[in-house]
């Protein structure tokens, strides 16, 4: 039986007295899982890297990584508005990790193949589908409100601090091992997800009681986000920033391989200072707390990522700790700009709409990377991977300056933010 406390959630229920045990053990699952998807993720991405040698390669790595994501994180949004979230979690974890025993076994084979690998990050981002919306419609149930943008800041520390530690452990694992002890830790690590069997979550079930049609429930999430003329532009907001800067963190190893003559290692010191970045950006809201006025936050921080982009674009080829150092500051304004999103629309959305409504704005936002990644494979290939640094660095920096102007974005943070920017 629960003990409850004089405290209530993000929706206004009342907390289980020990409601911290729950974050602990539900993050401690997902830190271990999150580390491992990390590494091999980058130990794939490596592999093509040097195998394939081309921009457009990587870009098909990307798409494979993400495309599903996007396509099917709608559904993920029913779900995780009609089921119980605990267990979907749960499944999709489990699903990630049993394909990745399978891809390892493959692997000690030797019939492993770029196509199986692909197939490898497409079932994985498929499972992330059905993840992300139930992990993103529990949080308000599991935190007070005067928590939700720490608690949202935490989930991009643990990525940051697998960032950091990921490519790291990855490239050492194939070095040492192969690519088969890659993937045979990453689904040693999903199985914790069964960490979320033990945690008390009293509303991990759906409130939902009556079960309408699958394009009902799409159709109602879609006129939650278009309704609200402020919720629109913050995703149109966050698309353009993940189509523009995203796919660069994908083609960065090739630009440390193939402009700055580093090694795979020397592309894990990259990916572990995008790692450092996001953990310092990550700290510092968390310290902070972002605020009462969030919306400034996001056009200062997207300014920011896009200076960096311009800065790392002009290096010269002798220039490599430089090119470190622009990247790492320039994933921690990604963190910054990504920790007021959710708790801005938590706010104006119906909690019991929140699962279908995050579940089409991540489709939308994810479909932005591989959109993304279409363009910026070719282009990459035909005005050179610096140049294509230095125009996208310039397109963010624009943008940011033109939705700093929208008025219904700032009217996100209520009749103050206006004054902000007169």
């Amino acid at each position: 039986m629960l003990n409850w406390s004089e405290e209530k959630n993000a929706n206004g229920r009342p907390l289980p007295l020990h409601w911290k045990r729950a974050i602990a053990v539900i993050w401690t699952g997902q830190a271990f899982s999150v580390l491992a998807t990390c590494a091999a993720t980058f130990a794939v991405i490596w592999h093509v890297t040097t195998a394939e040698e081309s921009a457009l390669a990587l870009s098909v790595v990307g798409i494979a990584a993400l495309l599903p994501t996007a396509l099917l994180s709608p559904f993920g949004g029913v779900a995780a508005d009609r089921f119980n979230k605990r267990w979907l979690i749960i499944a999709a974890d489990g699903m990630a990790g049993a394909f990745s025993l399978v891809m390892a076994l493959l692997s000690v084979a030797g019939t492993l193949s770029l196509e199986l690998l692909l197939g490898l990050l497409v079932v994985r981002s498929a499972a992330q589908a059905f993840h992300g919306p139930a992990l993103m419609a529990l949080m308000p149930e599991l935190v007070p409100e005067r928590d939700m943008v720490r608690i949202n800041t935490l989930n991009q520390t643990l990525s940051s601090l697998s960032a950091i530690g990921g490519p790291a452990l990855g490239m050492l694992l194939y070095t040492l091992w192969g690519f088969a002890a890659v993937l045979v830790m990453d689904a040693a690590c999903a199985a914790l997800c069964l960490c979320l069997a033990v945690a008390r979550l009293p509303y991990a079930r759906s409130g939902e009681k009556e079960k309408r049609g699958l394009a009902v429930d799409l159709r109602e999430g879609l006129g939650a986000i278009a309704g609200d003329s402020g919720i629109s532009v913050l995703l149109l907001m966050t698309m353009a920033a993940m189509l523009l800067f995203m796919p660069l963190g994908t083609l960065s190893p090739l630009l440390t391989y193939d402009w700055f003559g580093g090694d795979g290692f020397a592309a894990s010191v990259v990916e572990a200072a995008g790692g450092i970045g996001l953990l310092a950006g990550s700290v510092l809201v968390m310290a902070w707390g972002g605020g009462k006025r969030l919306v400034p936050v996001l056009v200062v921080a997207g300014m920011v990522i896009g200076v960096c982009c311009i800065v790392g674009g002009l290096l010269p080829r002798g220039a490599f700790p430089a090119f470190v150092i622009a990247m790492g500051l320039a994933f921690a304004g990604a963190a910054v700009f990504n920790a007021p999103i959710i708790p801005l629309m938590q706010t104006r959305v119906d909690p019991a709409k929140f699962g279908r409504v995050m579940g089409l704005f991540g489709a939308l936002t994810t479909l932005a990377y591989p959109i993304g990644l279409f363009i910026a494979g070719p282009a990459a290939e035909a005005l050179g991977l610096n140049r294509w640094f230095v125009v996208i660095g310039m397109a963010l920096c624009i943008l940011m300056l033109a939705f700093s102007l929208c008025r219904p974005l700032r009217a996100l943070d209520g009749a103050a933010s206006d004054e902000r920017f007169r």
